[in-house]
């Protein structure tokens, strides 16, 4: 794993790293016998461009907060409206980015000979200099001064050394978001890559009831053929090894097996103790179709059929698509995309339906269905929000882009179906379409974060989407980078539907894994293979 930031602190003796999974961020030790209170935080002004760009100021008015609420003392701010090359002498300033104080192009100059990606912290005189070779290298900087500087002061003061200087880089794959989120991208493995095969729609699951066996993580994936692939990884996802492959077992003549969906029950469900592995899916030919779900005692080994959760016709008149949770009493609850009453109601809608036992199976209600017939609401999942209720996001096919929408609730079993929802758009604007899957982890904040990705973007099919992120339950959201490559750029004229659905999991310490189908090789305009892939994404 890269380091996410490699400090080395030119002081003496002293040297710096960090990098540990575990480490909240980078810590930085200074000389606390050096300092004898001089240095004070309410003696110093915050100092920025007139150009700042709205995500570097986003990140100094988090700074600015951060101090307030570790120190009290809240500072004054001011634009640089020196010329350049000029200095306030005598005045003591913190200076955020490319300002044109002469201190600030002396620290520009360091920078210039260290690298890309890199940052800077730099104690010059009156001057403390934080300085990035980008936006985004100098909210790492912002990051790095507030966890060194900021929450280890006492009194006010600033625990810096004369001098001190202080050069940091990080790894391509983290990032800091204005709101000092950590999202660091920690590893990325490949699930299977065949010739033979066309995987997609991937899925996740770890263990967390299964006693000694909590940890292992097991992965599958829809195959142009009639059966499940099961994957098994014992170091956390960093190698992978086919167990085993599940089919279709009350009606052979089904020609294949889609849209599979991994769960492992966190209480008995009628007789199925804690622990027991399930996985969903849609079995199906020329005239029907069947919501089906398979069960295992073994860890994966060996996999029955046991229940038909519903039934319907082929084409434009059956149900796809499961997403599988227990809700408050315990019941299995089992969502999924349903059009048998296309000819009836006109339109596809998201219902959902409850078993006291996990065979036997309640009425079907519904979580999305619009007045608006014309609409197609598909591919549910749902994130469990801690003891905050419930969000679901789904595409909305009809509308330009299939928007991906949410909604919330106290209930998992109690919807304002008619409603619309709200679409999922970034704080600068952004956007996301097509395939869509939420989870939430209790990582980011007092609320958790709520993490859902779409296929597209702003504009249209990418070879790289969005993820997008909420700490506020669904309020307002912003958006990373998706580390996973999944299509070939846009440049190509060639967008398969492809990249079908993208996978998320919360591990039990609150990381998140993503998986998705990626084509790593292309002939003319033809994919060769798909490669299933993962990766692993922190968030502090």
């Amino acid at each position: 794993m890269k380091r996410i930031i490699a400090l080395v602190l030119v002081l003496l003796t002293v040297f710096i790293m960090f990098g540990c999974k575990n480490e909240k961020a980078p810590v930085v030790t200074t000389d606390n016998n050096v300092d004898d209170g001089s240095l004070k935080f309410s003696d110093y002004k915050l100092i920025y461009s007139a150009r700042i760009s709205k995500n570097a100021e986003a990140g100094l008015i988090e700074l600015r907060k951060t101090i307030r609420d570790y120190t009290g003392i809240l500072l004054e701010t001011d634009y640089d409206l020196l010329k350049e090359g000029e200095s306030a002498e005598g005045v003591k300033e913190i200076l955020v980015g490319k300002t044109t104080r002469t201190e600030s192009a002396e620290a520009l100059e360091i920078l210039k000979g260290a690298g890309a990606d890199t940052f800077i912290i730099k104690n010059s005189g009156d001057k403390i200099i934080i300085l990035g070779q980008n936006d985004e290298d100098l909210l790492f900087g912002m990051h790095s001064f507030i966890n060194n500087f900021v929450k280890t002061s006492q009194d006010g003061k600033i625990n810096i050394t004369p001098d001190f200087q202080i050069i940091g880089s990080h790894d391509e794959g983290t990032i800091i978001l204005p709101t000092l989120v950590t999202v660091e991208t920690e590893m990325i493995s490949t699930v299977e890559g065949n010739y033979n095969r066309w995987s997609t729609y991937g899925r996740l699951l770890q263990l967390k009831h299964n006693g000694e066996n909590n940890g292992v993580l097991f992965a599958t994936s829809q195959w142009a053929a009639n059966s499940f692939p099961l994957y098994r990884s014992d170091d956390d996802g960093k190698t992978w090894k086919l167990v085993t492959t599940i089919e279709e077992q009350f009606q052979h003549a089904l020609q294949g097996n889609w849209q599979p969906e991994l769960y492992e029950l966190p209480v008995q469900v009628g007789e199925m103790p804690e622990g027991t592995l399930l996985l969903g899916g849609c079995s199906h030919n020329d005239n029907i179709t069947r919501m089906c779900l398979w069960r295992s005692y073994d860890l994966g080994e060996t996999w029955e059929e046991f229940t038909i959760v519903d039934n319907g016709h082929a084409g434009s008149n059956g149900m796809w698509e499961p997403f599988m949770i227990c809700d408050e009493d315990g019941s299995l609850v089992v969502f999924y995309s349903d059009e048998t009453e296309v000819h009836e109601q006109g339109g596809q809608r998201l219902v959902y339906r409850v078993s006291k036992n996990g065979e036997d199976w309640g009425e079907k209600q519904y979580c999305v269905a619009p007045e608006n017939k014309s609409l197609r609401p598909g591919m549910v999942s749902v994130a469990k929000m801690g003891d905050e209720g419930y969000l679901i996001v789904y595409e909305m096919i009809g509308l330009s882009g299939g928007p991906i929408y949410y909604k919330t609730s106290k209930s998992l079993t109690d919807w304002d179906y008619e409603s619309l929802g709200t679409r999922i758009i970034g704080k600068e604007g952004e956007i996301t379409g097509w395939t869509p899957y939420c989870v939430w982890t209790p990582a980011g904040g007092p609320h958790g974060t709520v993490i859902a990705c779409g296929r597209s973007g702003d504009t249209g099919f990418q070879t790289q989407s969005r993820i997008f992120l909420s700490n506020d339950l669904g309020k307002t959201w912003r958006t990373i980078k998706n580390p996973l490559f999944w299509d070939y750029p846009v440049e190509t004229g060639y967008n398969p539907n492809y990249s079908y659905s993208l996978g998320f999991m919360v591990g039990s310490d609150g990381a998140v894994y993503h998986i998705t189908n990626c084509f790593p090789e292309k002939e003319e305009d033809n994919y060769k293979y798909t490669q299933l892939r993962m990766c692993k994404i922190i968030i502090d």
